[in-house]
């Protein structure tokens, strides 16, 4: 819970109104760790049924714009998001079967990240890692890993 005060104040600092329907959809963006919109959508009309998928959106991109969720296409499967604020900075391994998804850190690849960034003259602002596989119950359950392309996610807001 204490992540979401924390998520709250920010938005309050920013000039952010917290409409109750924003609070609710917060909320329960907090209690994932990753969440398509539609998921949240889901999660968020089991509660309260008058909350629109528009308000649901609407209301992502708003917490991305204001730095506290990112949005993350991993794809294999629809746009995932995750509130990141507060969290440290990590890095995902996500099952190609079964769309598990892994937060790890690997704090050996932050420095020659920095050097691969100097040596072709850039200044690094920021970075993802996804790294896609099997996990190993998918492994066990069906032996070769699986070659598919990856499929092309578009989000269609629908009021």
């Amino acid at each position: 819970m204490n992540r979401l005060i924390s998520v709250t104040q920010v938005l309050k600092e920013k000039g952010i109104r917290l409409t109750s329907e924003r609070q609710l959809i917060l909320r329960r963006a907090v209690n994932h760790l990753h969440f398509s919109a539609e998921e949240l959508v889901k999660d968020v009309r089991r509660i309260d049924a008058s909350v629109s998928r528009m308000t649901v959106f609407r209301t992502l991109t708003l917490l991305q714009d204001a730095g506290l969720v990112e949005k993350h296409d991993f794809r294999y499967g629809p746009p995932y998001y995750e509130v990141t604020y507060g969290k440290a900075h990590h890095d995902h391994l996500m099952c190609m079967r079964c769309g598990e998804i892994i937060e790890f850190q690997e704090p050996r690849w932050e420095p020659m990240q920095e050097q691969a960034a100097k040596r072709y003259g850039y200044t690094l602002l920021s970075h993802t890692h996804k790294l896609y596989g099997l996990c190993g119950s998918c492994q066990k359950q069906h032996g070769t890993p699986i070659r598919k392309e990856p499929e092309l996610h578009v989000e269609e807001i629908v009021a």
